[in-house]
């Protein structure tokens, strides 16, 4: 039998650049007459490329990285090539290509997946990620490592052992080892969730672990405060500086519907004038979506007070710590009984301010930025003050309309 010659190529794929400017980088196996493609996983700027050499030049971390890569993935196939040569039976480039990912397949393990997508999240920060979502998600890995030492006595598994079981009994782990919310327990099965989907997605596993299993997904409360509670917060007498500024900036959330975060990236570009009013246009930190919300007087008020201190932002906004250390001593001071958080004062915007006042639910899910009218849905707590003020119309609307003869 004629004996046949293995080669392996790579080569990029130059119209498919990403938003990173990244282009693909696909391998090509070579048996005799045969050729078979195969995606490597790897991506690299174009700039980078040497086709010549089919490697990646200089010494960056990404060059590095995605070379031995390149060098693992031959030295497997010659391996693979190897096995098939040995049993003197006929084999194509397909075969080889098809052994090579199954090996690949069956390197693949569960924690080294989620430490994967963990990268992937850091590297995203500042641009469709939140610097709180990756701590969320090394907190979530942290848990899963815990589970797959703990549980099954071993480092890591391999992501084809996934079943029902193993992911009934991490939710069980969650609930009973570790005595989690429930809503922390269905954050961390939809993030795993979300990497058994991509290993899917990317052909790494043959079947959904997740199919014919379900599990509590709690609906979120709204967590708004009342008109009472707002104007004890405003009226609150503060000695220290940082608490006075902490409530300052709660009291503008409530009043202007912004997180937090875009609070502090608030610039003086961001607040213009149209159609004859003060507004602040920009794009929400977490997500990216554009919002638009008009300036209200006490918002206004607050601006004026803070401006300039902080060169090019409107606000200069106090450290996370001293933030959760305000809102602390704001809730005792005013006799709440439950804990208040800076983030209450968006619901408050969208519910009390806002929605109370009769403004549309659309209109109020462009003003918050929300991508998805359902998310607002949860802001909107109705008062029974304002159903009794709708109620009353309704009232009125019926009595002039109909007239009921017993």
């Amino acid at each position: 039998m004629k004996e046949n010659k293995l080669k392996v190529s790579f080569f990029v794929q130059a119209k498919r650049t990403d938003k990173k400017g990244l282009v693909p980088v696909i391998g090509r196996i070579s048996v005799g007459r045969t050729h078979s493609g195969f995606s490597t996983k790897c991506k690299t700027p174009l700039t980078l490329w040497d086709s010549r050499k089919q490697r990646l030049v200089g010494k960056s971390a990404m060059a590095v990285s995605v070379n031995q890569k390149l060098g693992e993935c031959t030295a497997l196939i010659h391996a693979r090539f190897h096995e098939f040569s040995e049993r003197e039976e006929a084999f194509t480039a397909t075969d080889v290509r098809d052994a090579y990912q199954g090996q690949i397949h069956r390197q693949a393990l569960l924690l080294e997946s989620f430490s994967e997508y963990l990268t992937q999240t850091k590297e995203r920060i500042g641009i469709d990620r939140a610097l709180k979502t990756f701590k969320l998600r090394t907190y979530q890995l942290s848990l899963l490592r815990e589970y797959v030492q703990k549980k099954h006595k071993v480092s890591d598994i391999p992501l084809s052992q996934l079943d029902k079981a193993f992911i009934e009994g991490f939710e069980y782990y969650l609930t009973i080892d570790r005595k989690l919310k429930r809503s922390s327990i269905s954050s961390t099965l939809s993030t795993l969730q979300t990497i058994v989907h991509m290993a899917v997605k990317k052909g790494v596993l043959d079947f959904y672990p997740f199919l014919g299993y379900s599990y509590e997904r709690p609906k979120g409360e709204p967590r708004s405060i009342t008109q009472d509670e707002l104007q004890k917060i405003i009226d609150l007498e503060i000695e220290w500086e940082n608490y006075r500024i902490v409530r300052d900036l709660f009291v503008f959330s409530c009043f202007s519907g912004l997180a937090i975060s875009d609070v502090r990236n608030l610039r003086e570009e961001n607040i213009v004038l149209e159609e004859g009013e003060l507004c602040i246009k920009g794009r929400r930190m977490k997500t990216k979506t554009p919002y638009r919300v008009q300036v209200l007087p006490p918002a206004l008020t607050i601006m004026n007070r803070y401006r300039g201190i902080r060169a090019g932002f409107v606000f200069d906004v106090p450290t996370t710590d001293i933030i959760l250390n305000g809102m602390h001593h704001i809730q005792r001071n005013i006799g709440m009984e439950t804990p208040l958080t800076f983030h209450m004062a968006r619901h408050t915007f969208a519910s009390l301010i806002t929605l109370s006042a009769g403004v549309p639910i659309e209109t109020v899910s462009r003003m918050l930025g929300h991508t998805n009218l359902r998310t607002t849905q949860v802001y909107a707590a109705v008062s029974s003050e304002r159903i009794h003020r709708d109620m009353q119309i309704v009232q009125q609307r019926i009595q002039d309309t109909f007239t009921l003869k017993l």
